[in-house]
């Protein structure tokens, strides 16, 4: 074998070396196996909603940064504590509890289990904790925008009486965040326009009553009620789902709803979302990487986009570039802060 062709045999094995390395430092999987818990209050992380989200972004963060995932649910209010600690006491490394009902037995157990490290979605730890962190969402400044729209969006289909229909799941701040403030939207819509869209809010008291949200929801819309909001886990899709079935139209929160309820697409206007896939994939990536910002509290926003308003979809070419922009606008405010949502 000529010198020749020994060199580019050579030169051609260290070239695949190199390729090799390369592609290795930039995968993102680490070596080495953390055990990390989601734990949630309900019947189902498949919920179309707050919860697949979640779910959404700890199955991504799952393929990427090697981990060991259990999911634990449970619809019982008096057991929090029990099974965060269970948690604890084998050892896991990152332990997530989703909504503010998580709070005590996330302090308590942060102190007691101080080698592994807490996340709490969606509300702010009432104690700060060193080996824990609060992720919570400025949903306002979403809904807010949406309300304007939904407001001109009655207005022009039922220019004689129009009416927003908003069913909660419960009367709270994480619930109420998203209801006030697009509210004020629609008043926004109102004194721009010298306009009186109506808006009437009422709660099911309960995250998981579909039956009793439908119901509410069927009275809403024989009172007339053109856009139904909402908002919260199965009791929240359920009243998306009435309005469909009537044959009106519906805003979806926490995801985009006309992907993750596909039932009801044709009737969602548009979603206030949360990022919540991909806080939780940020807040395990820096965990992973050593950087977890314990007592510290990480914000979703309009200016990180850890709050978002969803495309359109269907009613894109209905909606004017008029409106399109005064939204726009509105959003920037919201960022800049000449514009105030009310919450």
């Amino acid at each position: 074998m000529t010198k020749k062709m020994n060199s580019i045999i050579k030169n051609t094995i260290l070239l695949s070396i190199a390729i090799m390395v390369i592609f290795a430092s930039c995968k993102k999987t680490s070596h080495k196996e953390y055990k990390v818990a989601m734990l949630a209050h309900g019947t189902t992380f498949d919920d179309l909603s707050f919860l697949q989200s979640c779910k959404d972004g700890i199955e991504r963060a799952k393929i990427d940064f090697n981990l060991i995932v259990e999911y634990n649910i449970d619809n019982s209010d008096n057991n929090y504590q029990e099974r965060l600690d269970g948690f604890g006491e084998m050892e896991y490394d990152l332990i997530i509890a989703i909504g503010y009902m998580w709070n005590d037995a996330v302090i308590n157990s942060s102190k007691r289990y101080t080698k592994s490290r807490f996340v709490l979605i969606d509300s702010e730890l009432s104690e700060p904790q060193e080996n824990a962190i609060s992720v919570i969402f400025d949903v306002d400044e979403a809904a807010f925008p949406i309300g304007y729209l939904a407001a001109w969006w009655a207005d022009t289909y039922d220019n004689s009486d129009p009416k927003l229909g908003n069913i909660g799941a419960m009367s709270i701040p994480q619930i109420r965040q998203f209801i006030e403030p697009y509210n004020k939207g629609a008043m926004r819509y109102n004194s721009q326009y010298d306009r009186f869209v109506d808006t009437t809010t009422v709660f099911v008291g309960d995250f998981f009553n579909p039956q009793l949200a439908n119901h509410l929801t069927d009275s809403l819309i024989n009172t007339g009620a053109d856009i139904i909001f909402g908002v919260g886990s199965e009791s929240g899709d359920a009243a998306l789902l009435a309005a469909n079935e009537s044959g009106k139209w519906c805003i979806g929160v926490d995801s985009d709803q006309y992907y993750s309820f596909p039932e009801v697409s044709s009737s969602i206007l548009t979603s206030a979302m949360k990022g919540l896939d991909n806080a939780i994939y940020d807040v395990i990536e820096s965990f992973t990487r050593n950087n977890f910002n314990g007592g510290g509290i990480f914000t979703g926003n309009l200016t990180n986009n850890g709050v978002k308003i969803a495309p359109y979809h269907d009613y894109n070419e209905q909606i004017p570039d008029s409106i399109k922009i005064e939204i726009e606008t509105i959003k920037a405010g919201i960022i800049d802060g000449s514009i105030h949502t009310g919450w």
